[in-house]
């Protein structure tokens, strides 16, 4: 007779490296999964080194039978979040299981008990603690990587949840479009765009400059400033704690071209942004987690072969919209990124609440080649 799954916490250095190692077994054979760096994962899930941990309440659940690893769940109660939306709504994530819904319900069940436990009345995801880091399960879209902070899930996760009793929160979609597509004779951008960049250019008085890597610190402290003023139109957005959105700018940072990350200014003053950066999932499908003893020898070759630029951020404040400068900030990123002999774009991840920034990607011919889906459900 075989062993019972056992849903156990995650309290020893083993069990955590058990933990961040599970989706190896998973996406076993899976061509278009990436591996994400075991040291780096390690240290974003140690309670004593992770960011995250100083802000929200976490417990970390392995599913075993034996010695054997089934599945893994995060169970959070992130406090920030929770004042900001004013809900006591807790999350999971890192939601790996083998095609058992057993196993998944077993998870769920634990994850579900130890939120209610802690005053939660509903529970929320999968994220990877913050919306921002891999959020969602695979809805359409399996058949291509994922691009910087996308999910790859196979289809039974999407079962598993909604067999569960989990109900579509939002959708949120990944585009896609070759720089031939967007508009070969602009150098990439089309051409009423360029006529409205040149406007807010010679009308507006906007002038555009590149990301000053020397003054590293008041770089970073601007683009969050501005990513968290532009995102308050979306429904239940959580604006990034500094130390947050630093931990994905040092992670972004040997990636970050100059040219690709642009400040658009009036008199002196930043008013948007635009952040196309080297698809890094390219290199981390190459390194299977590891970054020594070899890989990090090649790491410098395999970023030069990036052939695809991800368009992650772009946002200007409120005051200064309907003046041409998303589109002068578009058009100098697109020919830049033209220039240097990228491939194609991907622009990701968009939210289904946010129908406008979807109807301009649909509009210049982006191709919605990923659909994610978060869930929620009442406890």
């Amino acid at each position: 007779m075989s062993e019972e799954v056992e849903i156990r916490a995650v309290t020893a250095r083993r069990d955590l490296r058990a933990f961040v190692k599970i989706p190896w077994r998973i996406y076993n054979g899976d061509h278009n999964w990436v591996p994400p760096l075991i040291s780096e994962r390690l240290k974003y899930l140690d309670p004593t080194k992770g960011i995250f941990y100083r802000q929200a309440d976490v417990a970390l659940f392995l599913a075993r039978r034996g010695r054997e690893c089934l599945g893994t769940i995060a169970a959070f109660v992130d406090h920030p979040r929770i004042t900001h939306i004013n809900r006591s709504e807790g999350g999971f994530g890192f939601f790996e299981v083998v095609d058992s819904y057993e196993t998944a319900r077993l998870l769920l069940d634990t994850c579900r008990e130890w939120l209610r436990a802690r005053g939660m009345t509903s529970m929320r995801g999968p994220t990877n603690f913050g919306d921002n880091d891999c959020p969602g399960v695979l809805v359409n879209g399996a058949d291509y990587p994922p691009a910087m902070l996308e999910a790859h899930t196979p289809a039974y996760y999407r079962d598993f949840l909604e067999r569960y009793g989990m109900q579509k929160e939002n959708d949120l979609f990944a585009w896609r479009v070759t720089f031939d597509e967007v508009g070969g004779r602009m150098e990439g951008a089309p051409s009423d765009f360029t006529r409205v960049a040149d406007a807010a250019r010679r009308v507006g008085n906007t002038t555009v400059r590149k990301i000053r890597l020397d003054d590293w610190d008041h770089e970073v402290s601007i683009f969050r400033t501005l990513f968290n003023t532009t995102m308050e139109q979306i429904p239940d957005a959580v604006p990034l704690s500094e130390e947050e959105f630093r931990r994905f700018a040092e992670e972004m940072r040997p990636f970050l071209d100059p040219d690709l990350a642009l400040v658009a200014e009036i008199e002196g003053r930043a008013v948007g942004f635009c952040l196309l950066i080297p698809d890094m999932n390219r290199v981390l499908k190459r390194l299977n987690g590891r970054l020594f003893p070899f890989n990090w020898l090649r790491i410098g070759r395999y970023i030069r072969e990036i052939d695809v630029v991800s368009f992650k951020l772009m946002g200007v404040l409120e005051e200064f919209r309907l003046r041409g400068i998303d589109a002068l900030l578009s058009v100098e990123a697109l020919r830049s990124a033209r220039r240097k002999g990228y491939k194609w774009l991907d622009g990701s991840l968009t939210s289904e609440m946010n129908p406008t920034i979807n109807l301009i990607a649909r509009s210049r011919g982006a191709e919605l080649y990923k659909r994610y889906r978060l869930y929620r459900m009442d406890l």
